[in-house]
């Protein structure tokens, strides 16, 4: 009878606590004892926890007011299946008025651990929520109990901080206000041997040195409208289209329209957001400056680098204060036995780890940044430890490897410039015999895009890249072949093949596009070029507007579009029937790319004026100023075709006309010894 009962209550108090009336859920605390321990969602919270979700500041301050006056704090201590108390959930949601309450009730509720052994302290640092952080940071100050256990409290099973999470999640305002708090977090490593300043280094896009690649990605997927590796940009179903190859323009087209329409309607609110970024960026380029600067400041990064990491300072302490445990010999066999452990765990996973993930073991910050193109770390540690520049990973891999591997060239030209490459560091080869040159020629799809659109531009900046560092290397550098007893040229070739393949096909297909709008250019040229506006005259044969400027225009402009027109289609039939060989994609076929799709703009913009110029003739006694909007609105497809195609074409300029890796002279190195 009194289960039936119990069920009835808690039935009644999950459907009052979904429906918000919470007066009512307050009231069955008061009546009904058992309602306060009962778990309302498949999650296991109960309605404080729900009330602490929802934000109810004052219905959390009643419900607690009535645990704490039956003296039953193990139901304020309540867990859900994922371990979390309310306090968790009042410091993951930001709410510092709630967690007052909380911890005012209950102040040991600060060393409760999640399933995932997170406390209270670590919720809010892993949310980013700062002043929360800082108040319950207080509260682990404010008596010798918490104090003892203090930094336990920031620290996670698997070896994390509150400084790891804060820098992880990019919450820098958060992290350098840990700096101070916890100044021992700086030099702590995780399980997978990162210390905060390696997660710093990974975070490349939170640099100003380091181009976001969100929107080079984003940009490069939206005007790489032939591009048969990016087949998500398409309307497809499995590996099929479900309209022809040949519409894809044409729906890009009608999508780019949609996308203006809506801009100028919503500009005012874009612009805004757009600012929004601008400045929310520059913010966190600041605080990561400031976070890189403690952090060099206060960690002893050159005796890790050189020892390498610190397992000792992966040793776990839950920090719960516990009854009944207080025998100082007993925990500190537990903690001698746990520390063991997880010794001989690390130990036997290393090997693991590294085939997993070899970027993750044994490399220093250095070379982390150096992966990650983030030149102010780099700069920085080079400054402070100039015997850094000799770190390896475990792949024998220096920084100047890792750098071209990985297409790194800011970090590579800062390492030029700062002429700290010895002839030592320029011969180094890793564990397969790889040197600078034969990094520099490996290509995988897997590997980071270069920022520009089109895969027949990916295969001439992999040319640009490859012949940027052998130009580079010093006079008198004899490369010697890798284990598998290739040179770096023989490596390019072999890694490039499919590359090779994908960028014909991208050129073709776009070429094809392109030739079916100049042929229907030319054709519409020469037919205008051909007719005379008004007739002539019948006596002198000439054209009645022969002396008008309007006329003038026209039968200017029309020879131009048709001249442009055929050049254009030529120059497209020219890359359609090339060979495509490798040396071509450096120079030869973007050139032709290049004046096609000039020759291109050029014939369709005099064939707009050519028309504007013909009908102005006609209609300039009737709409006279009235035609101008008119003639206006026909330039609105040319300009959203070039509008469309205009990054392209700004990138194929650019790479075309001038080596985009900067490369000024040859490197001469320094004759050190390694």
């Amino acid at each position: 009878m009194g289960s039936s009962s119990t069920t009835r209550e808690d039935k009644g108090l999950f459907r009052v606590a979904m429906e918000g009336d919470w007066e009512e859920v307050v009231k069955i605390y008061e009546k009904y004892p058992d309602a306060r321990r009962a778990k309302i969602t498949r999650s296991g919270a109960t309605a404080l926890h729900v009330a602490v979700t929802e934000g109810k500041v004052e219905i959390v301050e009643k419900l607690i007011k009535v645990i704490i006056s039956q003296d039953d704090k193990e139901v304020l201590r309540a867990q859900n299946e994922g371990g979390y108390t309310v306090l968790h959930l009042a410091a993951s949601v930001g709410n510092e008025e709630m967690c007052k309450i909380i911890t005012d009730a209950d102040s040991s509720m600060i060393a409760i651990r999640t399933k995932s052994k997170e406390t209270p302290l670590f919720s809010a640092a892993l949310h980013g929520k700062n002043e929360v952080f800082c108040f319950l940071d207080s509260i682990s100050t404010c008596s010798e109990s918490h104090r003892q256990h203090r930094l336990s409290y920031g620290r996670r099973e698997d070896g994390n901080t509150v400084l790891h999470s804060a820098i992880d999640g990019e919450y820098f305002d958060l992290a350098y206000r840990i700096i101070d708090l916890y100044e021992d977090f700086v030099n702590y490593v995780n399980d997978e041997g990162f210390t905060p300043l390696h997660l710093l280094a990974t975070k490349s896009s939170a640099f100003k040195s380091v181009q976001t690649n969100r929107n080079e990605q984003d940009r490069t997927t939206s005007t790489d409208l032939e591009n048969p590796t990016l087949p998500s940009k398409r309307l497809t179903h499995g590996d099929d289209h479900i309209f022809p190859a040949n519409y894809v323009i044409c729906v890009e087209y009608l999508k780019l329209v949609c996308k203006i329409m809506l801009l100028l309607v919503c500009g005012q609110a874009w612009m805004m957001s757009f600012l929004n970024e601008i400045r929310d960026l520059k913010k966190k380029h600041i605080w990561s400056a400031k976070i890189m600067d403690k952090l060099l400041y206060h960690t002893s990064i050159y005796d890790k680098l050189e020892g390498g990491t610190d397992r000792g300072n992966l040793e776990y302490d839950s920090g719960e204060i516990k009854p009944g445990r207080n025998n100082p010999e007993q925990e500190a066999e537990e903690e001698s036995s746990a520390s063991a452990k997880n010794k001989k765990k690390d130990k036997g996973s290393e090997e693991e780890k590294w085939k997993k993930d070899p970027e993750m073991t044994n490399e220093t910050v250095l070379l982390t940044a150096a992966r990650y193109g983030v030149t102010e770390i780099v700069e920085r540690i080079l400054d402070k430890f100039p015997t850094a520049i000799q770190d390896t990973d475990i792949a024998k891999k220096n920084i100047l490897i890792l750098t071209v591997e990985n297409r790194q060239p800011s970090v590579y030209n800062l390492l030029r410039n700062k002429k700290m490459l010895s002839e030592g560091i320029i011969r180094k080869v890793d564990h397969e015999h790889n040197s600078v040159l034969h990094v520099a020629a490996i290509y995988d799809k897997d590997m980071k895009p270069w920022p520009i659109p089109g895969i027949a531009l990916q295969m001439q900046w992999e040319i640009k890249w490859f012949e940027f560092v052998k130009d580079s290397m010093p006079k008198g550098i004899f490369v010697r072949r890798n284990l598998k007893g290739k040179t770096p040229d023989e490596v390019f070739t072999e890694t490039h093949q499919t590359l090779i393949k994908e960028s014909s096909k991208w050129l073709i297909k776009t070429s094809e596009s392109c030739s079916v709008v100049a042929a229907l250019i030319a054709g519409v040229a020469f037919a205008t070029s051909a007719s005379v506006p008004g007739g002539n005259n019948e006596e002198t044969g000439k054209p009645y507007f022969a002396t008008n400027p309007a006329f003038q225009m026209f039968a200017m402009t029309s020879l131009i579009a048709l001249c442009f027109s055929v050049t254009s289609l030529v120059m497209f039939m020219t890359i359609i029937t090339s060979r495509f060989q490798e040396n071509d994609f450096a120079r030869d076929l973007p050139c032709k790319l290049l004046m096609g799709l000039t020759s291109l703009f050029v014939a369709i913009g005099c064939m707009l004026v050519s028309f504007c110029a013909g009908h102005f003739l006609v209609l300039e006694n009737n709409l006279k100023f009235a035609s101008f909007p008119v003639y206006a609105m026909t330039c609105l497809p040319v300009s959203i075709f070039a509008a469309a195609q205009f990054p392209l074409y700004v990138d194929l300029l650019q790479s075309t006309i001038k080596n985009p890796f900067k490369h000024r002279h040859r490197y001469k190195f320094t004759k050190t010894e390694t």
